[in-house]
């Protein structure tokens, strides 16, 4: 009997092991500001770059996994000789305003043997926005006279959606098209124009900022490439 149960576990256990299989794949995203947000940014739109990873048993159609994106929503040259004091030459100085994004996916496949596949989403993950500064004296130059970062800060959000995927090959490459809302709590950051310049007599000065203050209200778009079963 011990045998026979043995065996049978050690069955159940192979055949859940071949079962189970990976897909991965990226996406482009654009992301458009709903509800306060919109208001507050005057309709930001945020493009990112995001890649996927996810596990699932061919028996269930459930898959989990996680999502990584980047992005830069804002940026600005300024272009000026009073940035240091006893420095009068024209100095660049780029501003750029990026957002990272970390997400636990889990998927519901409909009909996950079909032709062409629909799912629905849901994700929880962070969002960690920072603004960056980097000060040249001309465009092909390598060196940086300074940089840092003007704020950073982080938030929590979850999403829900849903999407299709089209078979292109019969090796398992879709093309992936989906839409997601997005929303959590509520974050303080900037946006491109949010630094202002106030330059003091004889040279040198100090930026001001106005920050911004909403949740992550966003209306996500993505096509991508995904391939099933690696």
């Amino acid at each position: 009997m011990k045998k026979l149960s043995l065996s049978l576990f050690l069955m159940l256990f192979g055949y859940t092991a071949n079962a189970q299989f990976w897909s991965a794949g990226g996406h482009f995203n654009g992301g458009f500001a709903q509800g306060k947000l919109k208001d507050e940014t005057n309709g930001l739109f945020i493009p990112t770059i995001s890649g996927i990873f996810l596990h699932e048993a061919q028996t269930f159609p459930i898959q989990v996994g996680f999502e990584l994106g980047y992005g830069i929503y804002g940026s600005k040259l300024e272009k000026r000789t009073d940035y240091y004091q006893g420095f009068n030459d024209e100095l660049r100085l780029r501003r750029n305003n990026n957002i990272l994004t970390g997400m636990a996916v889990m998927r519901y496949q409909t009909n996950p043997l079909g032709n062409i596949r629909h799912f629905m989403e849901a994700k929880f993950g962070a969002n960690y926005l920072y603004t960056r500064f980097k000060i040249r004296d001309s465009i092909v130059s390598d060196e940086v006279i300074e940089s840092g970062k003007d704020f950073e800060n982080w938030t929590l959000s979850y999403s829900v959606g849903t999407g299709v995927q089209i078979p292109l090959n019969s090796s398992g490459l879709f093309l992936e098209l989906k839409g997601n809302y997005q929303t959590g709590n509520s974050v303080r950051f900037l946006t491109k124009g949010d630094a202002t310049y106030k330059a003091e007599p004889g040279g040198g000065g100090k930026f001001d900022y106005n920050y911004r203050r909403s949740p992550l209200d966003l209306l996500m778009f993505s096509v991508g490439l995904i391939h099933i079963g690696i």
